[in-house]
C-alpha cells in the first residue's frame, strides 16, 4: 500500500458515519441557536441605532453572529480533538461494521436437538455453582457456630457438674448436722 493509499484509509478511517452526523448535529443545533439571534430583535433593542444607522446595526448583527458560531465552532472542535472522537467514533464504526459482518458469516446456528429445559439447565449452571459456594461457605460458618457452642456447653455442663457435686455434699453435711 503506498502512502496514498494510506493517506485515502487513514482519513476514511478517523471520519467515518458516526463523526459526520455528530458534526451534522453540531451545525443544525449551531444554526437553531444563531438563527435566533435575528437582526428584527436586535433593532427593537435599539430602535434610535436602527433608525439613524441601520447598514452598521446590519453589519454589527451580521459579526455578532458569525462569532458566536466560529467560538461555538472553534470550542467543540476542540473538545473533539481533547476526547479523541473521530477515532473514538471511527473505532465504534469499525466494531459495528465488523459485528454485522460476524452475524452474515457466522455459521452458529441454535442446535434444534435441545429441548428449553436443557437449554435453561446449561445456563443455569453458573448460577447453580455460585450457589453451592455460597451454600458451603455458610455451612461451615454453622458448623464453627455449632463448635463453639458445644465448648460452652460442654463449660457449663462441667461448672454445672462441679457445682451439683458441691451442693451434695453441702446437702451431706447439712443431713449429718
Amino acid at each position: 500500500m503506498d502512502s496514498t493509499e494510506s493517506t485515502i484509509a487513514d482519513s476514511s478511517t478517523v471520519e467515518g458515519v458516526r463523526y459526520h452526523k455528530l458534526l451534522s448535529v453540531l451545525d443544525r443545533s449551531l444554526a437553531s441557536v444563531v438563527d435566533t439571534f435575528q437582526l428584527n430583535d436586535l433593532q427593537a433593542i435599539f430602535p434610535d441605532l436602527a433608525r439613524e444607522i441601520p447598514q452598521k446595526l446590519a453589519a454589527s448583527h451580521e459579526q455578532i453572529s458569525s462569532y458566536l458560531r466560529n467560538s461555538a465552532n472553534a470550542d467543540f472542535q476542540t473538545i473533539l480533538m481533547q476526547y479523541d472522537m473521530a477515532n473514538k467514533l471511527a473505532d465504534l464504526d469499525g466494531l459495528v461494521r465488523d459485528a454485522v459482518e460476524r452475524k452474515q458469516m457466522s455459521s452458529e446456528r441454535p442446535v434444534s436437538s435441545m429441548t428449553p429445559d436443557a437449554i435453561n439447565r446449561s445456563r443455569s449452571v453458573a448460577i447453580k455453582r455460585a450457589e453451592l459456594a455460597r451454600l458451603k461457605d455458610k455451612l461451615a460458618q454453622v458448623q464453627d457456630e455449632n463448635a463453639k457452642s458445644i465448648v460452652e456447653l460442654s463449660n457449663q455442663r462441667a461448672a454445672l457438674a462441679i457445682e451439683h457435686s458441691t451442693i451434695e455434699r453441702t446437702m451431706e453435711l447439712v443431713s449429718q448436722i
